[in-house]
């Protein structure tokens, strides 16, 4: 029974604490909480896909799903430290509320962005190999 209530409290906070993010990402804060709306709005806001959330409602996918997304998350907001990472994976509600008042803002989706860079870095060799 007392796991039941920690979860539940759990997410009562991380959809709290989701609302500043959404605000500071430009999506409706009141999705945050929506159960399940929540966590699609989730995914476009770091960039996965929209199925993401759907792979939640397995069991044991969804906690390596979960701990992706709020790696993803503080990415998202210009947290790369080891420490952010780590805070998010270990109690995600306590890592959002510090981004989500705080002053640091949306930087855009980590992983579009992440992609965007690798295929700078595969140009700028591949004409650094041509040049040769």
């Amino acid at each position: 029974m007392s796991i039941l209530i920690f979860i539940l409290v759990f997410y009562v906070l991380l959809s709290i604490s989701l609302m500043n993010l959404f605000k500071k990402a430009g999506k409706n804060p009141i999705d945050a909480l929506i159960p399940g709306k929540n966590f699609y709005v989730w995914t476009q806001i770091i960039g996965q896909p929209k199925y993401w959330a759907l792979w939640l409602l397995f069991p044991i996918v969804n906690i390596f799903i979960f701990v992706g997304m709020c790696v993803d998350m503080v990415r998202s907001f210009g947290k790369y430290d080891f420490w952010h990472s780590a805070l998010s994976v270990i109690y995600a509600p306590l890592a959002f509320f510090k981004i989500g008042y705080g002053k640091e803002n949306y930087v855009g989706p980590t992983v579009i962005l992440e992609h965007e860079y690798k295929d700078k870095i595969t140009d700028a060799i591949t004409k650094k190999m041509n040049i040769i």
